[in-house]
């Protein structure tokens, strides 16, 4: 059964209370900082499908500014609205909760007038976030969930600031960063000349990157102009291995630009890290190969991006297995959901799948054993499932399997 598109499955059901299933869930941490000598929260999002799949492990994004309820949910909805639909893949986020913002988020001034401008207001203490961040976090964050080694770090405004510094100050922390609107004034442009330094001597940059600004507001347009050179500063030196974006939203403010950068952004992110709807139709219609190795060299090129082995998840490899049964290519199809059984053997849904593949393409005897099969292994992973989904694809696996052997 094709279980993970709203444009087919959950499409029927999204506005009904049994999609209510579909939503995430978050939960609040509190840890006792020795960076920061205090107490500090984060706040963690898992998709919906993290308690689903036991398994499956997940990148992360950390999000600057977590302590902001609107922004974290803005930013978790939009995921989730763009993964169930096909366009994004999942993540977990972690809110990364901020008490003083200019103080955590910028690194130490390189003009001591810098703080005077600020001033009772302290800044320049990015460092203490970044010990923060690498000796009690990321640990935590490792430790509690399953994750993969892909970091995305979103920030607006002085969180901007801090994670285009991060490229710099921490190159291993993220592999991509997404900054809204970056405070890029600070002390008289530290990280644009920083930026410059640095490219003048490194031919190579291995990061996704993707900066926005806005035009209305005299402070927003200050940080546009600062953003403009450095994106002046990218384009001149070229890196290699680069993946970087700037966009100017006209008509946008200072407070508008995350609405549309972070919907922006998983776009452009998703670009690399999914098939487009059309590349995907066209691989299918491309008989020149088989359609399951088109999927293992793209997901060969997306492990080299990320830094390990990426492969499809479930629901994922299980859709890309109905997309080759909607154009009828019945052998492509079957080489996709034995390509998954190899990657998940324990997942039930696939066995189902197979059977169907396996039943349009006129093979019904291998149908009926592969939904025996699906049968089978729900038995095995009975204590993965709550007591209403079990039942669910029972009766349906047996309602497949029996329809078959009457035929």
């Amino acid at each position: 059964m094709k279980i993970n598109s709203l444009i087919a499955f959950l499409l029927v059901t999204i506005y009904s209370s049994f999609a209510q299933q579909y939503s995430g869930t978050s939960k609040t941490h509190t840890l006792t900082s020795k960076a920061f000598e205090a107490e500090r929260e984060i706040r963690v999002y898992l998709p919906f499908s993290y308690s689903e799949n036991k398994t499956q492990e997940y990148p992360v994004i950390y999000l600057f500014d977590g302590q902001f309820d609107p922004l974290f949910d803005m930013t978790s909805g939009t995921m989730d609205y763009m993964s169930q639909v096909g366009e994004f893949n999942q993540y977990i986020i972690v809110g990364i909760k901020t008490t003083q913002r200019a103080r955590e988020f910028t690194p130490m001034y390189t003009d001591k007038k810098t703080q005077e401008g600020w001033g009772e207001t302290k800044v320049g203490e990015a460092h203490i976030l970044e010990d923060h961040l690498q000796n009690e976090i990321f640990p935590l964050i490792e430790k509690t969930y399953r994750i993969q080694p892909f970091r995305l770090a979103i920030g607006h405004s002085l969180g901007g600031t801090f994670v285009l510094n991060s490229v710099l100050s921490k190159p291993e922390f993220f592999q991509a960063v997404i900054a809204i609107s970056p405070n890029l004034e600070y002390d008289n442009e530290q990280i644009n000349k920083r930026f410059d330094t640095y490219l003048k001597t490194h031919d190579t940059l291995k990061k996704f990157i993707y900066v926005s600004a806005g035009t209305v507001g005299g402070m927003e347009n200050n940080f546009r102009k600062a953003s403009e050179k450095l994106d002046h500063i990218i384009n001149y030196h070229n890196p290699k291995n680069l993946e970087y974006h700037f966009t100017v939203f006209e008509g946008e403010n200072h407070s508008t630009t995350p609405i549309h950068t972070i919907n922006k952004g998983f776009s452009e992110m998703a670009k690399i890290w999914t098939i487009s709807e059309e590349k995907n139709e066209e691989l299918i219609k491309d008989n020149t190969i088989p359609f399951v190795d088109d999927l293992k060299s793209f997901y060969s090129e997306l492990s080299k991006f990320a830094g390990y082995e990426v492969l499809p998840s479930v629901d994922e490899i299980n859709t890309f297995g109905y997309d080759c049964l909607y154009y009828k290519k019945y052998e492509d199809a079957l080489g996709v959901f034995n390509w998954a059984l190899s990657l998940y053997p324990d997942n039930a849904n696939l066995y189902d799948s197979t059977a169907e593949a396996y039943l349009k393409s006129g093979n019904k005897n291998e149908a009926s054993r592969y939904y025996s099969k699906a049968l089978e292994i729900l038995e095995k992973t009975r204590d993965d499932y709550d007591a209403e989904s079990y039942d669910y694809y029972k009766s349906m696996f047996i309602k497949n399997r029996d329809a078959v052997e009457k035929t």
